[in-house]
């Protein structure tokens, strides 16, 4: 864990550092709304070079660098920039996310946010942490009194399906909140600053480290028919689950 955390800080740095420069490198990845800069690229490096150096061994997948085989069982999940468009906007809300899966599971995950400069970290068993300060999710017992974090997609056609989801489900919650950084918004439900969180992820590296936080600190992850990645409190979680699938107009 303190490696992993060394090498998120060591990421968000070189991400503050150029985040004042002029952004450079950028192409468009699924879509055209969906890029990637040199920032993304030179963080994934330096994350995968060094995950390398410690874990020669280990797998590792991360987002712009695509897969790097091993053979001991464990892989790494590694979203260097999580918000590359809060980042290359200029909003602060972005961050480095590192997991580590084994045969069982999610077994370490940490989530950076260099501009605030917390450390959201969590190991399994042992519970979650903002630096040195032990997280507990949300004891809300009233969906309708929730405050709910979600995103959308980056194809205009699926946000567009996601929005009117959202619209549904607005009047039934106290209020929603679209940040834009998947792994800090599920970081923020293990730390109670989100009721709960909703969205559609198809991408391991995007979650990977936030389920394991939100676990940990007494939550509950759910994945819905729709690939949608629903984590809350206990409270209001099943609540939530039946208030999506109304939504969605399904069952599932």
């Amino acid at each position: 864990m303190s490696v992993a955390a060394a090498i998120a800080r060591a990421a968000g740095a070189l991400l503050l550092g150029r985040s004042t420069r002029a952004p450079t490198g950028i192409s468009s990845k699924s879509t055209r709304t969906d890029l990637v800069s040199d920032a993304d690229r030179a963080a994934d490096e330096l994350v995968v070079s060094r995950l390398r150096e410690a874990y020669p061994d280990d797998a590792i997948v991360s987002e712009e660098g695509g897969e790097v085989r091993g053979g001991s069982g464990r892989t790494w999940y590694v979203d260097p920039l999580d918000g590359t468009i809060n980042y290359l906007y200029g909003l602060p809300h972005w961050a480095v996310s590192i997991a580590c899966h084994d045969a069982a599971g999610a077994l370490a995950g940490v989530v950076f946010d260099p501009t605030r400069n917390e450390l959201f970290r969590a190991h399994r068993g042992q519970g979650a942490a903002l630096d040195d300060r032990r997280l507990t999710a949300s004891d809300a017992t009233d969906l309708g009194l929730a405050l709910v974090g979600t995103g959308f997609s980056y194809d205009a056609a699926e946000r567009a399906r996601q929005a009117a989801v959202v619209a549904r489900l607005a009047g039934s919650v106290r209020d929603i909140r679209r940040a834009g950084s998947a792994a800090l918004d599920l970081a923020w439900v293990a730390a109670g600053r989100l009721d709960a969180y909703f969205e559609v992820s198809r991408s391991k590296w995007d979650s990977a480290a936030g389920e394991l936080l939100v676990s940990e600190a007494g939550g509950v992850v759910s994945w819905t028919a729709q690939a949608e990645i629903v984590a809350s409190g206990r409270m209001v979680h099943a609540a939530l689950i039946a208030l999506l699938r109304a939504s969605h107009g399904t069952d599932g």
